[in-house]
């Protein structure tokens, strides 16, 4: 019988996994567009804002799209790796090396999707500072937190696999 709650993690992760590859695709289209109806879109944000500011608009909303598609990718090679995780899991066998190694690419991952939010700060800032509207940011603390969360339980992981296959070579 497989534990429920791997089995209910499983199917979120891969769907988050799948919503992940949709987002990146919708940024792709999104950015693609702003160029094919970049006229439409000047037309647009000169006329809110009184035609203040329309090229670097533009710009940042671009820049903002890239770096979501950037993000995408981090959060591909964390979702992929947590999925190969789960799997050593369901198969009982989850304190491997490779699992080490796992967590230690999911802490990069994560520790890339903390850098680009920082970005995404500069750009909420540009835009602030320009006058236009914009979502909130704040700095998050608690991802930084998981970055070295990540580390520690990836060494954990590794000298634990070690530990036991010193303990196998002996028996």
């Amino acid at each position: 019988m497989q534990d429920r709650i791997l089995v209910v993690a499983n199917g979120l992760v891969r769907f988050a996994h799948w919503l992940n590859w949709a987002v990146a695709i919708g940024f792709i289209i999104a950015i693609v567009l702003s160029f094919v109806l970049g006229d439409a879109l000047s037309a647009q944000i000169s006329t809110k804002y009184h035609g203040n500011h329309v090229a670097e608009t533009i710009t940042l909303l671009r820049a903002t799209g890239l770096l979501s598609i950037v993000v995408c990718v981090a959060v591909y090679q964390l979702f992929s790796r947590l999925l190969a995780i789960m799997e050593t899991v369901r198969a009982g066998d989850p304190f491997i090396v490779a699992n080490a190694d796992r967590l230690q690419r999911i802490g990069w991952a994560l520790f890339a999707i903390q850098v680009l939010d920082l970005a995404f700060g500069a750009i909420v800032f540009a835009l602030d500072r320009l006058g236009i509207d914009h979502a909130t940011w704040v700095p998050g603390f608690t991802g930084w937190i998981g970055v070295v969360m990540l580390f520690v339980l990836a060494r954990v992981f590794r000298v634990g696999a070690a530990m036991r296959d010193d303990l196998a070579m002996t028996v």
